[in-house]
């Protein structure tokens, strides 16, 4: 989960994300009291006996509890995946995954390792880990404990846990989003192979693989899996797809810009003289090139040809038949736009400018952010703090005095989400169209989820965050596999891989990861078909 905050916060800070301030009265915290008694099978929570099929024991001085015991006590939905030959127990808590390595004593909480007390060990089948690694592994899960959260009673032989987590108060539970059903098996376009290192689904129906074995033996491919062009090993360090059936290639020189420009079997069209090209939109595609006080942006047409000269102090791509630039020459404000002749059609004013979508650009101007229409109209006066991208015909808002709203194309508010309390941050991903909300507290901080109709449960924010073409990615937590669930949770591709990507025109990528004895994993590579798409 961590990985997917990493990235969640990065496009939350390109959209402009602020710490907003209130009260958070809405937030409390309840501790709850476990109590195991050494040499029995009694186990309580909130002192309700919860018996055992097996007894608790002391071994070198410390608790052995089992795992299933305390983790399903504290997170009733805590999920296990037992593996008995590595024995190896993989738990879900949440958006948190522990890892319990029997053989190596070794405790994994997300990716960051967790000093191990005593040993962990497995007896009459069943796996104990020592109590004292539980204030360790549930601080790392975001639950309230310290060194004195556990205390040893020796004349009674029990010991005594206190576990705090902070809740939201609500009038009601959220709906949460079950996922359901076995899926079809997936339809292969290439089955899982080691011959790729690497697959990516390029679009328009192109894919390029690489193999790094072989010095990076670079591959074009179409949907009907027919190989279009291959770059030998040592001629091309990355290929990269731009549109209108043209690729740029990057070659071994050690530099980071762009060397050529080829068509979908390999020919080479025009040299890259850029520091870098962007995908074309429309028929252009925006290239830049240093210079001595940063840089110049302008665009070419598909035949390489320098339509829009580079004169712009910063640029972004076509959409809608205009295209934002700043006339500025360090790049920052002084923002308009202009047509693809390269005419200004709208007066360079704002701060920053995003491309136009459904018939209106988000612009910032000194007294907040808004939007304009193609006439340069401000149909949504720039006024507010943050407001995110148009999608469907609303968008959402944050007003100066900390409301998050829902809007419209003519400003009016649709309906109110929500005062952000206190030290809260607000984090939008346009490619979601879900708004996030972060109360910093505990080791990770607590989360509340909003769509534009409302808040969400986790789990159902968790499946409309990896929506395409009508399918996401979810994770089977007795398997541990990825398979793909419509929007109603029906698992629709059955769970099998180990990594599965984002749909795009048909087509996802996906990994099988194969553990060998040795310890080195083989890792193979496919590409499926989306079955809803004919």
């Amino acid at each position: 989960m961590k990985k997917g905050i990493c990235i969640l916060l990065s496009s939350a800070l390109l959209m402009g994300t602020v710490p907003v301030y209130g009260d958070m009265a809405e937030v409390e915290q309840v501790t709850h009291t476990y109590r195991a008694e050494v040499g029995t099978k009694n186990f309580y929570e909130d002192d309700v006996l919860q018996t055992l099929d097996t007894e608790i024991y002391l071994k070198d001085g410390y608790v052995m509890l089992p795992v299933r015991t305390f983790f399903t006590a504290v997170d009733e939905n805590a999920q296990i995946l037992w593996d008995r030959e590595k024995q190896v127990a993989t738990v879900w808590m949440g958006e948190y995954r522990i890892l319990l390595d029997v053989p190596k004593n070794k405790i994994q909480v997300e990716y960051g390792n967790v000093n191990v007390s005593g040993k962990l060990e497995v007896k009459d089948g069943r796996l104990f880990v020592p109590l004292r690694n539980w204030q360790k592994i549930l601080t790392r899960c975001n639950y309230e404990m310290d060194e004195n959260s556990i205390v040893w009673d020796s004349e009674k032989g029990e010991a005594i846990v206190n576990v705090g987590e902070h809740v939201i108060n609500r009038d009601e539970e959220l709906t949460k989003t079950e996922i359901t059903g076995e899926g079809q098996k997936p339809v292969y376009l290439v089955e899982p192979t080691e011959q790729y290192d690497f697959i990516w689904n390029a679009g328009d129906g192109y894919f390029i693989a690489e193999n790094y074995s072989d010095e990076n033996d670079q591959i074009i491919f179409d949907s009907t899996g027919k190989r279009l062009a291959t770059f030998a090993p040592g001629t091309a360090h990355h290929v990269g797809y731009l549109g209108e059936d043209r690729f740029c290639v990057y070659d071994y020189e050690e530099k980071e810009r762009p060397a050529y420009v080829v068509d979908a079997k390999g020919n080479r069209l025009f040299s890259a003289d850029y520091d870098q090209i962007w995908p074309y939109a429309q028929g252009l595609a925006l290239v830049r090139e240093k210079t001595e006080n940063g840089y110049r942006y302008g665009y070419i047409d598909t035949e390489g040809n320098l339509q829009i000269p580079m004169q712009y102090g910063s640029a972004r791509s076509f959409s809608e038949g205009v295209a934002p630039v700043s006339m500025s020459e360090s790049g920052i404000g002084q923002y308009g736009f202009i047509d693809t002749k390269g005419n200004v059609v709208i007066e360079p004013k704002y701060r920053s400018a995003d491309p136009f979508r459904e018939g209106l650009a988000h612009v910032q101007a000194i007294s907040g952010e808004g939007f304009i229409n193609h006439q340069g109209e401000e149909v949504v006066p720039p006024q507010y703090g943050f407001v995110s991208d148009f999608q469907n015909g609303t968008a959402f808002a944050v007003t100066k005095d900390r409301q998050i709203i829902v809007i419209d194309k003519n400003g009016e508010e649709v309906r109110k989400l929500l005062e952000l309390p206190k030290e809260t941050s607000y984090f939008y991903t346009p490619s979601w169209d879900l708004l996030e909300v972060e109360y910093p507290l505990g080791y990770q901080g607590i989360y509340r989820y909003y769509d534009k109709n409302g808040e969400i449960s986790r789990e159902t924010y968790e499946l409309q965050s990896g929506f395409s073409e009508g399918l996401s990615a979810v994770l089977d937590k007795e398997t541990g596999k990825y398979g793909y669930a419509d929007e109603k949770g029906n698992m629709v591709i059955s769970p099998t891989f180990d990594y599965a990507e984002r749909f795009q025109d048909g087509y996802a990528v996906v990994k099988q990861i194969i553990p060998n004895e040795n310890g080195i994993r083989t890792v193979k590579v496919g590409v499926i078909k989306n079955p809803l798409m004919r």
